[in-house]
């Protein structure tokens, strides 16, 4: 005798239907893949966005060097400050239209102005400053005091230009 179902159906009774290898039938989950085919898969995320070159560089690209994103924030903050200065209250282009036919009374070419908003730029530039500092900070206190260059840490040996280096140095 094949086996049943035994899913409790919306009447309280259970599934006579014949079960598949799972013990359910087709309509109570005995298709169902045992594995999930859109699960993400590790750097699948963004790789296949990326252009041949991108993924080459992405690939390159050191991670854990928050004083580099650092330096560059400040950087750019820098930047927008000095392009607040220079261009702080004028009106830049921010698009131009040119059109024909229309006639004598439609304009043949628009220009749009907008003034960039240095304020907003410079307020999120010093919120990403704030926030990677604080983050360096956690960092610092986290590491070994000394860091790997230290000379005077307790694991460092200096030994003399003629002396053997110690098979089995006294840490």
């Amino acid at each position: 005798m094949a086996r049943l179902c035994g899913a409790k159906t919306r009447s309280g009774a259970t599934c006579k239907n014949g079960a598949m290898a799972n013990g359910r039938c087709r309509m109570h989950g005995g298709k169902t893949p045992q594995t999930n085919q859109n699960a993400a898969k590790p750097g699948s995320l963004y790789s296949k966005y990326l252009t041949p070159e991108e993924q080459a560089q992405f690939d390159q690209i050191e991670l854990g060097r928050v004083d580099d994103e650092l330096r560059l924030t400040r950087i750019r903050l820098a930047r927008a400050l000095g392009q607040e200065q220079e261009k702080g209250g004028t009106l830049e282009v921010d698009s131009a239209v040119k059109r024909q036919g229309g006639g004598p009374q439609v304009a043949a070419a628009e220009l749009h102005t907008k003034r960039r908003d240095y304020v907003g730029i410079i307020d999120r530039l010093t919120a990403r400053i704030e926030s990677l500092e604080r983050t360096r900070a956690e960092l610092m206190k986290d590491a070994p005091p000394g860091g790997d260059d230290d000379l005077t840490r307790d694991d460092t040996v200096i030994l003399k230009p003629d002396e053997p280096i110690p098979e089995n140095p006294v840490v």
